[in-house]
């Protein structure tokens, strides 16, 4: 599950906002947004990969 903070970096992120403006506007720093965009990346990737493994198992909620 993202947090707040992961959806509001990813959705300025896909708006076009380089980090340094993501961290000003969030108030937070440059090394916190890639943080942060860091690991909504590697928890889609993960959720994607689950996804793809209930698929082949024939798995259905």
């Amino acid at each position: 599950m993202l947090t707040e903070k992961e959806i509001q970096v990813l959705k300025l992120r896909a708006e076009g906002l380089i980090q340094i403006q993501v961290s000003k506007k969030l108030k937070i720093s440059q090394a916190a947004v890639s943080h942060f965009e860091k690991n909504a990346l590697r928890k889609i990737k993960e959720a994607e990969e689950t996804l793809q493994t209930a698929k082949k198992l024939k798995i259905k909620k």
